[in-house]
Formats: structure tokens, C-alpha cells, sequence
């Protein structure tokens, strides 16, 4: 592993020069945005690359998605679900974890050049806006940390209707993200008249979770995700997807039904130890305001005016 680590290390040096050579080429755009950023490649295909980088120093194969359609046993498809997905995490946090080691072996005050190039790409696709090293090496330790398997788990079986979806089977899309590129994606049926967004297709299953592990963290949606993460690791605490879960609030329309529901999969599946006096509800907690977020108000009927109001309840 420490072999591994240190040319991980060493090809995330030589990925920096590498992109400053190709930065005249065009990538597929991110899953963010449709415009083509002023290096030639999209953030998103930089971090893409740089994740590369750092898996061609270990032996890794990515099975296909398997055919979960012809599971007919409930309890077999979840299980070969979830097994399947936990070794697409692993390798996902792994490189992570890499990429973390990275930054933090950089000394602000004596960056090689090919440190500067490759922590202002990394500035550039975790969108921080600051310009001094020190500032965003914090920042960026900030932003690039693992997401915790059980969260994982269960957002892939929601979003890809445990791997039976069509986006999963066509696009080896396991979260449904977007991409806003004519091509770039599967068309949505039902998509509004005039919306240009689609469903975007992966090379492979493990990029699918690469792409949603950096769009929890990188985007402004998923701030308190973060701010989440950072409390409960700053306090000594296990980092779970209960936890981070409140930080989805801004990932569906449905919001905190959506939260509830992703809860409810762990919960049930038992992706992780679930505590029934849960901190989160003990303000007393120092992250516990953190993970609360605002419900919906429980419309009732009016019994004199005939007429739905929200319940002050």
C-alpha cells in the first residue's frame, strides 16, 4: 500500500505537466456545466484524468454493471447490488485518500512548479476562488474527502432503481447526473420542451461513482455535506451517511421526504450501525445543528373556510 501510495504520489506530479502539454484539447463537458473553461479541459475531465492517474498505479478491473434485471430474488439482487457497489467505493475513496495525501505533502512556501500547475487545476475544478497556496491547500482539504460507503450504497439503489434503470444499463449511470452537452447523455423521457439537459453516459460504472463522489464534493449544493464531514472528523466522530445525508437537502426536489427516504435504505438494509437516540437531535451536540434542516409544514383542513392551510403544530 505504501508503494502504492508513493507512485500515486509521483504520477499526480507528472499528470500536472501532462494536462499543461494537452490543454489545447477538449474533452466531453463536465456533468455541471456546458461551457468549455479557458484550459482546454473541463474540470471535470481534469479530476477524471488526475483519478486515473492515480488508479493505473494499482491493479484494478471494472466488472460491468451485472444484469439485475434477471434477479427475480429480492434479497439476492440487494446483495449482489451491494457488494457490487462496494467495490466501485472502495476504489473511489482509495483515490481519494490519495489525491488527500497529495495536497498535504505540498509546502506551500516551496511548491515545485509542477505542484503550483496541478494545485491551481485542482483549485479550478473544486471551484475555489482564492489564490494563495496555503489557502487553497486548506480549501482543498476541505473539499476532497471520502464519502462514507453506506451513503453510497443507498443513493445508487434510489437513483438507479438498484441498478435496473435505464441510464444505469445504457449510460453506467448509477446517480443520474446531468450533463448539458448535445451527446453527451441519454435523453430523458418526459423531459421539458426546451431543457437541453441529458442523462450523462460513463466509459464504465467506476467513473459513474467518481463523478458523484466529486460532485458532493465540489459543489455549492453540498456545502453543508461538508461542513458536516469536517465537524464530526474535528470532534473525533465516525463520519456517516445518516449524518451527511442532511446535507443532500439541495440533491432531490423532494428534499426532506428525499433525505428521509435515503435513511430509510440504510436503516433497513442496515448499511451501517443505526442508533436510535441519535445525537442529531441532541442540540447539545456541537454538529448536531448542522444535520437538522427545516420540514415542510402538515397542511390540515379548515373546518370553517373549506380550505387547506399549514398546520402550526
Amino acid at each position: 500500500m505504501r508503494q502504492h501510495g508513493a507512485l500515486a504520489g509521483l504520477v499526480l506530479l507528472l499528470v500536472g505537466a501532462f494536462l499543461l502539454k494537452n490543454a489545447e484539447k477538449t474533452d466531453h463537458p463536465s456533468e455541471l456545466s456546458s461551457a468549455t473553461n479557458t484550459w482546454g479541459l473541463s474540470s471535470a475531465n481534469v479530476a477524471a484524468r488526475i483519478s486515473q492517474a492515480i488508479e493505473s498505479t494499482f491493479d484494478t478491473k471494472v466488472e460491468p454493471i451485472p444484469d439485475f434485471l434477471a434477479i427475480t430474488d429480492v434479497k439476492l439482487k440487494k446483495t449482489t447490488f451491494f457488494n457490487y457497489l462496494k467495490k466501485l467505493t472502495t476504489v473511489a475513496n482509495y483515490k481519494i485518500l490519495q489525491l488527500r495525501a497529495e495536497i498535504k505533502g505540498m509546502n506551500p512556501q516551496r511548491l515545485t512548479h509542477q505542484q503550483t500547475q496541478l494545485l491551481n487545476r485542482l483549485s479550478k475544478t473544486y471551484k475555489i476562488k482564492v489564490a494563495e497556496p496555503i489557502e487553497q491547500i486548506d480549501l482543498l482539504l476541505h473539499k476532497v474527502g471520502i464519502i462514507p460507503a453506506s451513503l453510497v450504497l443507498a443513493q445508487a439503489a434510489n437513483e438507479s432503481a438498484w441498478g435496473t434503470s435505464r441510464f444505469a444499463i445504457q449510460g453506467n449511470n448509477l446517480f443520474g447526473q446531468w450533463c448539458f452537452s448535445l451527446g453527451c447523455g441519454l435523453v430523458p423521457n418526459g423531459r421539458p420542451v426546451g431543457a437541453n439537459y441529458e442523462v450523462r453516459k460513463f466509459k464504465d460504472p467506476q467513473a459513474s461513482v467518481d463523478a458523484y463522489m466529486r460532485n458532493l464534493n465540489r459543489h455549492g449544493s453540498y456545502a453543508n455535506l461538508r461542513d458536516i464531514r469536517a465537524c464530526l472528523t474535528k470532534h473525533s466522530e465516525t463520519v456517516t451517511g445518516r449524518a451527511l445525508s442532511a446535507g443532500l437537502i439541495k440533491y432531490s426536489t423532494r428534499r426532506a421526504d428525499y433525505i428521509d427516504e435515503i435513511r430509510s435504505m440504510i436503516r433497513v438494509n442496515k448499511l451501517e450501525a443505526w442508533q436510535k437516540t441519535w445525537w442529531g437531535n441532541n442540540n447539545q451536540h456541537p454538529c448536531s445543528k448542522l444535520v437538522q434542516f427545516e420540514r415542510p409544514k402538515v397542511a390540515t383542513e379548515d373546518p370553517v373556510h373549506g380550505i387547506t392551510q399549514p398546520s402550526n403544530n
